[in-house]
């Protein structure tokens, strides 16, 4: 039992300067989080923002594709078959 109390007497020793280093550094963590608190969200919002017009212009750009693709498929259409026996021999 004395050799148990004698190992650790010094591992208590030991970590108490390491249990308060790892406090003190949470402590300065915590305070940069906090000053940094109104600059991330003004920056979250403008990325949102910014998110926002990308999703606007992605969309423009499909609808002017589907309008490009559209005509494009009219132009490029086959004439429409004759309807009767004599407009197939005229053609």
């Amino acid at each position: 039992m004395e050799g148990y109390i004698a190992l650790m007497i010094p591992i208590t020793a030991l970590l108490i300067p390491i249990v308060a280093i790892l406090t003190q550094h949470q402590r300065r963590m915590a305070e940069i989080m906090r000053q940094n608190l109104p600059t991330g969200v003004h920056e979250i919002s403008e990325l949102r923002r910014e998110v926002h017009q990308l999703k606007e212009i992605v969309n423009q750009q499909a609808l002017q594709m589907d309008d490009f693709l559209t005509k494009q498929g009219q132009l490029m259409a086959p004439p429409p078959a004759p309807q009767n026996l004599h407009e197939r021999l005229n053609s």
